[in-house]
């Protein structure tokens, strides 16, 4: 019995070794990351994405993201003195002076490129009219992208043990600020300047990026990096977003206190690499691709027959082993389908499920369907010939009539 036992010990321990050994993905040096695609948010490696720590100045991207849903980007913005002296001491500013009046767009480019705290008070300011507002206005967009474990108390990323969020997080919203065509090109952005003013005449306000992964001349370079920001602060340790394109596959990247400044970099190539090595990009069905092929009620005989296409494409990444997987389509055509139809008219949805996940598209009609009008000819028809008998029996009626009345006169 007691040999058993152990046996039985031994081997729930070789399960839990051999479960850590195996773990899926690689190893890296940051507290917390994760990847996402960012055609439809799968997650393709994590590593405690949901462990809440402090963002830094990564804040900037959701600040960033407020600014292009609120603002024209030709605005202008003049800088107060609350939001250069509001900075807290040791955070850097970008050589603005009070008075000084710079476009929301150019002010948006200092806030991806460098991470200035005054640069994002300003914005918050023109937007909300104080930070404090801007920070409510950034929990609620937040929770819409679906956060569920941030707290953002300011709109730069200054350390405050109320400020954090989570690698999932970060990448959702990351993923959200990328459907913005102004971000997604400043994010790729090495360098800026600003011009010189009334307040400040000096031609110096040269502003370059920090994040290595953008820079050929850096050995952290990834070629495949569009973006986003690094971002550094003693409580945070080092912290990256990545966005990155590769094999047409659009993935973000996050990794959370890493253990030093190169090893955010190799911690995200690492991550990136692997999702791209296990992942593919799959067309499951084309856009106008015949589904199903309907014979509609009350079409005309020449046009009844209707193919019900597919109105999008569906595209998904997948495992690499399921690039040639089956895929059924699940049809459901709408109820008391019947003439007239119109070409491009929506009759119908298709679903594909593929590892554990569903995409779904319309169903149109590929031609237009016309209404028969057989039932109505036949309906006249018959009127007319009822009409046909009641004539001749009125007259027959009448003929009768007019014969009986000549047999009385007799």
């Amino acid at each position: 019995m007691k040999v058993r036992k152990i046996f039985i010990a031994l081997l729930f321990l070789a399960v839990i070794l051999t479960t850590k050994t195996n773990a899926v993905g690689p190893e890296i040096t940051a507290t917390s990351g994760v990847v996402i695609d960012c055609i439809d948010g799968k997650i393709l490696y994590s590593k405690n994405m949901e462990e809440k720590l402090y963002p830094a100045s990564l804040t900037n991207i959701l600040t960033a993201i407020l600014v292009v849903e609120n603002c024209n980007m030709q605005d202008t913005v003049v800088i107060s003195q609350s939001a250069i002296s509001n900075v807290q001491p040791g955070y850097l500013t970008s050589k603005m002076k009070t008075g000084e009046t710079f476009t929301v767009q150019q002010l948006l480019n200092l806030l991806l490129i460098s991470s200035y705290s005054d640069v994002s008070n300003a914005l918050a300011e023109h937007i909300a009219g104080s930070t404090e507002i801007f920070t409510e206005m950034m929990n609620n967009k937040a929770k819409e992208i679906g956060c569920t474990n941030s707290n953002f108390v300011n709109s730069n990323g200054e350390h405050d043990t109320n400020h954090y969020s989570t690698a999932k997080d970060l990448a959702l919203i990351a993923k959200y600020a990328m459907q913005f065509d102004e971000i997604k090109s400043i994010a790729q952005k090495t360098e800026f300047s600003l011009p010189a003013t009334e307040f400040y005449t000096s031609l110096d306000r040269n502003y370059y990026t920090t994040n290595e992964m953008l820079k050929s001349s850096s050995s952290n370079y990834y070629k495949y990096a569009k973006g986003i920001k690094a971002a550094f602060t003693t409580p945070a340790g080092n912290c990256l977003i990545t966005y990155s394109i590769k094999n047409d596959i659009p993935l973000v990247a996050v990794v959370l206190k890493s253990t030093t400044q190169n090893s955010r970099y190799t911690d995200a190539k690492s991550i990136l690499e692997y999702s791209y090595d296990n992942n593919v990009l799959r067309t499951i069905a084309k856009s106008g691709t015949n589904l199903q092929t309907l014979n509609v009620k009350k079409g005309t005989q020449e046009t009844k027959k209707l193919n019900a296409i597919l109105e999008n494409n569906i595209i998904a990444v997948v495992k690499k082993e399921n690039e040639n997987a089956n895929v059924e389509p699940k049809i459901s055509i709408n109820n008391n389908l019947k003439a007239p139809i119109e070409k491009g008219t929506v009759i119908g949805k298709v679903s594909y499920e593929i590892e554990g996940k569903t995409y779904t598209s319309n169903l149109i009609a590929e031609s237009n369907v016309e209404k028969s009008h057989k039932g109505l000819v036949f309906l006249l028809i018959f009127l007319s010939l009822l009409l046909l008998l009641g004539g001749l029996r009125i007259r027959a009626v009448y003929k009768r009539k007019k014969v009986l009345k000549k047999i009385r006169k007799k």
